[in-house]
C-alpha cells in the first residue's frame, strides 16, 4: 500500500507587529483547506506568519506559551501535523527564530532553531541541531528555515536522518527568491526527496512578509504545486514511495545522486577540518567591508 500524505502550504499575507490578525487569518485559511480537502494530514505556513519580521525582542515569546498552545489547538482542532511557520522564541538569554512541530493530538513534539540566521540582518541567534520528526504510517519529515536552504549540508544532514519530506518555512522578501526557488528544486534532485518551501506575501506592496512563489518540489525536482505573489494555499497528495522509486531506480531511470554520495568512501576536508582553519573560512570573514569606497 502507498504511503499517502495529504500537504497543504499555506502562503498566508503576513502584517508584521499585528499578531490576532495574524492568526485570525491563519486559522481561516486552516480552516478553509479542511473544508475543501479534508484529506489534508499536514499544514506549514510560512516563517514568522505570526509576529511578521517586527522587532525580535519585542516579539520573543516561550514555547511552550499561549501563542503554542493556540496552535496546538488548531492542530488538535482539525486533526493536523501543524508546522505554524516560525517564531521568535525567548530562551534563557538567548532569541532564536524557531519552529514549533505539533501532532494530529496537539501535542509539541520538537522545535527547530533556525541554524543560519540571514546575516548580517537577522540578529537571532543560531540553533545547533538539525530536527526530523516521525509520522507513523508516513515517514520522516524534516524541517529547515528559509536561508538554511542555501546550506546543502544541512539538507543533507536531514536526509542522512531519513526525512523524505524537508519542510522551509520562508520569510523571503528580497529580489534572489528567484534564486531560492531553483535552490529548492536543486536540494530536491541531489537528495531525491520531496521540498516543501512555504514563503509568505506583503501587503500593501510591502516584502516584508515575503514575495511569495511558494513551490512544492518532487523528488526529482517537478514542480508539483507553485505559488504566485497573492495569498493562496498549495495543496497535494505526496506519495512518498516516490522518494523510495527514484531512490532506488534512479531519477529518470538513470541517476542515483544519493546512493553514489554514500557508497564511496572518500570524505572531504570540511568533513574532517575545522572551518575556521580553512581557506574558504579565512578569506571569508563577515567583518569585511561589502561595499567599495
Amino acid at each position: 500500500m502507498s504511503r499517502l500524505l495529504g500537504v497543504a502550504a499555506c502562503q498566508l499575507q503576513v502584517m508584521p507587529g499585528k499578531v490576532e490578525k495574524n492568526l485570525e487569518n491563519m486559522t481561516k485559511q486552516i480552516e478553509w483547506v479542511k473544508y475543501y480537502s479534508p484529506w489534508v494530514k499536514m499544514v506549514v505556513t510560512p516563517e514568522l506568519s505570526i509576529q511578521g519580521t517586527s522587532s525580535l525582542e519585542k516579539y520573543a515569546w516561550t514555547i511552550p506559551g499561549p501563542i503554542t498552545d493556540r496552535c496546538a489547538n488548531i492542530a488538535k482542532t482539525h486533526g493536523i501535523y501543524f508546522i505554524p511557520g516560525s517564531v521568535y522564541e525567548k530562551k534563557g538569554a538567548n532569541i532564536y527564530n524557531a519552529s514549533p512541530v505539533f501532532d494530529d493530538r496537539g501535542e509539541l513534539i520538537t522545535v527547530y532553531r533556525k541554524m543560519y540566521p540571514w546575516r548580517p540582518h537577522e540578529k537571532a541567534a543560531s540553533g545547533d541541531r538539525t530536527v526530523v520528526f516521525d509520522m507513523p504510517g508516513v515517514g520522516k519529515i524534516g524541517i529547515c528555515i528559509c536561508y538554511d536552504l542555501w546550506f546543502p549540508e544541512l539538507i543533507r544532514d536531514l536526509v542522512v536522518k531519513g526525512a523524505e519530506i524537508v519542510v522551509i518555512p520562508t520569510a523571503s522578501g528580497t529580489q534572489e527568491r528567484a534564486q531560492e526557488t531553483v535552490l529548492a528544486r536543486a536540494a530536491a534532485i541531489q537528495n531525491q526527496c520531496f521540498i516543501v518551501s512555504v514563503n509568505g506575501v506583503g501587503m500593501n506592496g510591502s516584502t516584508a512578509g515575503g514575495k511569495g512563489h511558494s513551490l512544492i518540489v518532487d523528488p526529482e525536482g517537478n514542480i508539483v504545486q507553485k505559488a504566485g505573489q497573492l495569498q493562496e494555499n498549495l495543496i497535494a497528495m505526496l506519495d512518498m514511495d516516490a522518494v523510495r522509486h527514484s531512490r532506488q531506480f534512479g531519477i529518470g531511470g538513470v541517476t542515483r545522486p544519493l546512493a553514489s554520495f554514500f557508497h564511496e568512501k572518500h570524505r572531504f576536508a570540511s568533513q574532517t577540518q575545522p572551518f575556521d582553519k580553512s581557506p574558504a573560512g579565512t578569506e571569508n570573514p563577515f567583518d569585511e567591508k561589502t561595499v567599495p569606497e
